[in-house]
């Protein structure tokens, strides 16, 4: 039957027969519009309170059709992630919740479809993380009886619950928390004991049938499948449910079991096997799953596999049988990563078994060179007892495993057989290039599914730690340089050769092997020269930070040349891609001269950028740019000649690019970067250029906009900062990208905020128009409110920075402008009202006392903006505090009464000297200023008379040089700049305009005694003269600090 869903405005009533009509629709309609209304209704139904049992129900009823059932059960599965916490809106209540669990068994134990089964196994997985051991505590004893129940009944019903056991087991095994860990390591034992009970009795059915014939086929098949899934559940809880698994007697007779019938199923999938065909590939899994028993137990328990019974015996049989398979590792078919995938989103592998369990040996004994010399490093807490077993586990692997022998063994086999270029490599190679290249290199993966990486990995691994092994090594790649060897042979010597470059680097003449063989080889021309030709280049990179000369780097970038020619027919898609990669690997390295890749620049990104056309995968082609990238940035400002060629291609290949590839857009982003800092100011004239392709990076409502913010606005801050005056006008409207993110907590609000920083320091007229200032201001503020310390003092510093633009360019007006806006927006406002919280935490005390909405540095930053108004105007500053108090002409009197005292207050908290002759010279201006302020001012003489003091004498300080003699400060106030501005290389041109701009800042330009002593005369005259002054107000001031006052004109009356 079929039905036509159509969705209304508002979702269909829930029921039992809607959920199945609707679950049809979505899951076998035809038609792509009633599929897309099915969902959304199924969508919409999920808030429901009864929809994900009902989904359960309609998954369990197997009168309906497997697609009906196999959806069901997929958006249950969704929905517990989603749902279950009960911290999640529209949480799962708990008698729906209830009602779920109690039928998932069933789900499992009585379900025929393997794929059902599996997924509601997961289902029950997920809960149990989230439940068990505190809303769900008899779950693991509930499957634990179902599973008894089941082992002695139908198979069917007993590879169910053992599914069950198997996802419950992993979900707990990976969970972090404690009380999970807790829970699982409970219920080991007893699971053990059933499992392994399980395991011998279905291994001894089927091993029964296989040798003796006797029972039924399909049963034996049923149970070597259980057998094959309790081996699984074993594994896991061998490692993830003990602390000390070695001191366990049933992991010991596991483990024991595991060895004996290691060698029992090898002989059973040999030549002269006794098992069927058919029933070899699942031998082939258990062997597969005795393997990573015995790799994780070595890598989750390092002190524990060394003393389980055996073990370095079964490590040394695993390395006889990698011996064994490498003599026909040439012929071998190799294992390949294809397209599908496990369980849990791993790609599977195919290959010989041979090779699989060949390449398991390998694994464990870089595992086992891992726990003689990379012991895991943790916090916990560790006994006397446990470090002892460390140290002793240790010393067992390294005295009675890493024997000389045995490593001359392994570097002979590994380079001379396991190092070989197969044909089935070179099937590979072919048949998915970008793939093949992608994977290979040494920072890839392949080390875990493919024997040659990991052989190399292995082989770095003991030359790290036994550097004695060079020798051996060293003469048999001599040898393979001398001796007219064929290309497979000697690729393979140049392969051990670039694993051994941190060993062999003071042994190994490789300028003169470059010179003499490199050079040679990377030219030869023969159908397998691309293997010798991918080699080199990463033999090169190898070596480049170990001992490669700088004469010798021409010659290496002339080879590099030659490798990414297109035009040559043995440099396939393969070696240019491992060229390009392996330049980048270059250009990273200190040793890299620009200079000496000049000459060969020009032939290099013509070819790069051929290459780039060519690759068909992002990951390639976002391997070249990266390749670009780094060289245009090494090569400093010798790339200018090559910059109008790069800006030529850029654009066109971002526009070229698909919406989803933002990875390529990424990388074309960076290389703009660097090519900008290469070029400096040189680089204006690509701004119309970059400018477009900034607009769209940085348009919120794209999701482009989330993939490229970083990219996008580290090439702004170098555009902005390599930019001279006057700024392009599209450039400057960028800046309003930048303001709706200062407020968030991150690196891109930082660096933004530095941008609005550079665009206020570049184009104050810009900013402070009326299309700019009050948004600005407005985003400023929302920095004052982050926990970041960099990020706020950096708002304020903008602030401060703006107000200091506005008096430049208009004067006092200018200031009122701004401080009018300052107004509006609440900045003045939020300043006043934190530092009132200051004061008032610092008026208060005991139980009662108020706390402080900021702290002392904020304080400190606050109260510096205020000096700004202040020392710009401060007529502007007691305007502003009148106009904030209701209180009428008392106002300024009000405000003036606490902030004064928070402000001299704040000089205690100032390290920074330059801020504490700011607010000593805002604070002096306030003395220009007539009644109500003059009665003010003098009423606080002692604070005036106490800062001017401490500043001044901090001021004219004398300072030891360098070499410890004392030098007197110039004019007596070291904060003021004589010296002329010479800018170095290094300075952008927003740095030369910021230091023009302070040099002309008050701190840095006014004389502080001076400016001081001016203001103070006038207020004594205007107070009524010397006298009337000493009488009404120097009177009420201490002694001593007169005194200490009077004592600065003493050193200035004696010059």
């Amino acid at each position: 039957m079929s039905f036509a869903i159509e969705v209304p405005g508002e979702a269909a009533p829930l029921s039992p027969f809607e959920l199945v009509k609707t679950l049809e629709a979505a899951s076998s309609a035809t038609d792509h519009a009633q599929r897309q209304s099915a969902s959304q209704q199924l969508k919409a139904w999920e808030t429901q309170t009864d929809y994900f049992s009902s989904l359960q129900s309609a998954f369990l009823d197997k009168s309906f059709p497997y697609p009906i059932r196999f959806l069901a059960i997929i958006l249950l599965k969704n929905g517990i992630d989603k749902y279950w916490r009960h911290t999640a809106k529209y949480a799962i209540t708990p008698p729906q919740k209830e009602l779920i669990r109690s039928r998932l068994l069933q789900g499992s134990v009585d379900e025929e479809d393997k794929t059902l089964v599996l997924h509601n196994a997961l289902v029950v997985a997920k809960i149990v993380r989230v439940d068990y051991p505190n809303d769900w505590p008899d779950v693991l004893p509930n499957i634990i009886n179902v599973t008894r129940t089941a082992r002695t009944g139908n198979p069917l019903h007993l590879s169910g619950a053992l599914q069950v056991l198997l996802r419950v087991v992993k979900e707990l095994g990976t969970a972090r928390l404690r009380r999970s860990q807790t829970a699982l390591q409970s219920v080991t034992p007893e699971l053990i004991q059933l499992l392994g009970e399980v395991y011998t009795e279905t291994t001894a059915y089927w091993q029964e049938f296989l040798m003796k014939g006797r029972g039924d086929e399909d049963d034996a098949d049923y149970a070597m499948q259980n057998s094959l899934v309790a081996l699984k559940i074993l594994r896991r809880l061998v490692t993830v449910g003990y602390e000390n698994p070695h001191l366990d007697p049933m992991v010991q007779g596991f483990w024991s079991l595991s060895q004996s019938q290691l060698d029992q199923f090898l002989n059973g999938v040999s030549h002269d096997s006794w098992i069927p065909a058919p029933f070899q590939d699942l031998v082939g899994k258990h062997l597969i799953q005795f393997t990573k028993l015995h790799i994780d137990m070595a890598e989750t328990h390092p002190s524990s596999f060394p003393v389980l019974p055996n073990s370095i015996p079964l490590v040394k049989a695993y390395w006889n049988l990698v011996k064994q398979f490498s003599d026909v590792f040439e012929k071998s078919g190799g294992i390949r990563q294809t397209s599908l995938e496990n369980v849990g989103g791993s790609p599977k592998h195919e290959g010989p078994l041979s090779e699989k369990l060949a390449l398991k040996g390998l694994l464990l004994l870089r595992s086992c060179v891992a726990i003689a010399y990379r012991p895991t490093q943790t916090f916990k807490y560790r006994s006397p007892e446990a470090k002892e077993q460390e140290k002793e586990a240790i010393r067992i692997i390294k005295t009675d495993l890493l024997t000389q022998d045995l490593l001359l063994d392994i570097v002979q086999v590994t380079i001379s057989r396991l190092f070989i270029f197969r044909k089935s490599d070179l099937e590979a190679w072919e048949e998915s290039p970008e793939e093949w290249e992608s994977a290979e290199r040494y920072e890839g993966g392949a080390y875990e599914w493919a024997i040659r990486p990991c052989a190399e990995r292995l082989l770095v691994d003991l030359l790290t730690y036994y550097k004695e092994l060079g020798q051996p090594l060293l003469t048999y790649c001599e040898l393979a340089t001398k001796v007219d060897m064929d290309i497979v042979t000697k690729e393979a010597a140049y392969c051990a050769l670039g694993c051994a470059a941190a060993v062999l680097g003071d042994k190994f003449n490789f300028d003169q092997f470059l010179l003499g063989t490199l050079v040679k080889d990377s030219q030869l021309q023969d159908p397998m020269a691309k293997l010798l030709r991918r080699r080199i280049s990463i033999l090169i990179s190898q070596w480049m930070p170990i001992n490669v000369s700088e004469s010798s780097q021409s010659t290496v970038f002339q080879i590099f040349r030659q490798l990414l020619n297109p035009e040559d027919p043995n440099n396939d898609e393969v070696v240019r891609l491992t060229a390009a990669r392996e330049l980048k690997s270059v250009g990273e390295t200190f040793e890299f001269q620009g200079e000496h890749f000049l000459p060969v620049a020009a032939d290099v990104f013509g070819f790069l950028m051929k290459l780039l056309e060519e690759a068909g995968s992002d990951e390639a082609r976002t391997t070249v740019l990266e390749a670009i990238r780094v060289v245009v940035n090494r090569m400093d400002t010798h790339i200018s000649q090559f910059g109008d060629a790069l800006m030529t291609t850029l654009p066109k290949l971002w526009e070229d690019c698909d919406e989803g590839e933002w990875s390529i857009k990424q990388a074309i982003l960076s290389i703009m970067s660097a090519l900008v800092l290469s070029m400096k100011t040189d680089s204006q004239r690509y701004q119309p250029a970059i400018i477009p392709l900034l607009q769209q990076a940085l348009d919120s409502s794209t999701a482009l906009h989330l993939h490229l913010i970083e990219e996008s606005v580290d090439l702004w801050k170098s555009v902005v900062s390599q930019s001279v005056p006057p700024l392009n006008p599209e450039l400057v409207k960028l800046v309003q990208h930048a303001l709706p993110l200062l407020e968030y907590d991150s690196s891109v609000a930082s660096q933004c905020l530095e941008l609005v920083y550079d665009y206020i320091i570049l184009v104050p007229g810009e900013i402070l128009s009326d299309g700019f200032r009050q948004a600005t201001l407005q985003s400023l503020l929302g920095t004052l409110h982050l926990k970041s310390r960099e990020q706020y003092q950096q708002g304020a510093r903008s602030i401060e920075r703006l107000i200091q633009c506005a008096e430049a360019l208009g004067g006092v007006q200018g200031v009122s402008v701004v401080v009018d806006d300052m107004m509006r927006t609440g900045v003045i406002k939020y300043l006043l009202e934190n530092l009132h919280s200051a004061w008032e935490a610092n008026e208060t005390t005991g139980p009662n006392r108020k706390p402080r909405k900021i702290n002392t540095i904020q304080q400190t930053d606050y109260v510096a903006i205020l000096a700004r108004i202040a020392l710009a105007d401060p007529g502007v500053f007691v305007r502003f505090l009148a106009s904030l108090d209701e209180s009428g002409a008392n106002s300024v009197q009000v405000i003036w009464s606490w902030l004064s005292t928070i402000w001299f207050s704040s000089f205690d908290n100032m390290a920074d000297i330059a801020k504490q002759k700011l607010s000593c010279l805002a604070l002096t201006r306030l003395l220009e200023l007539p009644s109500p302020m003059q009665d003010l001012v003098l009423v606080r003489m002692q604070d005036y008379l106490s800062m001017w003091t401490s500043v001044v004498s901090e001021l004219s300080s004398m300072e030891p040089d360098e070499t410890g003699a004392t030098r007197p400060p110039p004019g007596n106030d070291s904060l003021i700049w004589t010296q002329k501005y010479q800018p170095s290389e290094w300075d952008t041109p927003k740095d030369v305009i910021a230091y023009e701009q302070t040099s002309k800042d008050p701190v840095h330009c006014v004389h502080t005694f001076d400016f001081i002593n001016l203001r103070l005369h006038d207020l004594i005259q205007r107070a009524g003269g010397e006298e009337v002054f000493q009488r009404e107000w120097l009177a009420n001031v201490d002694k001593e600090v007169v005194a200490g006052f009077q004592s600065l004109t003493q050193p200035r009356a004696a010059e």
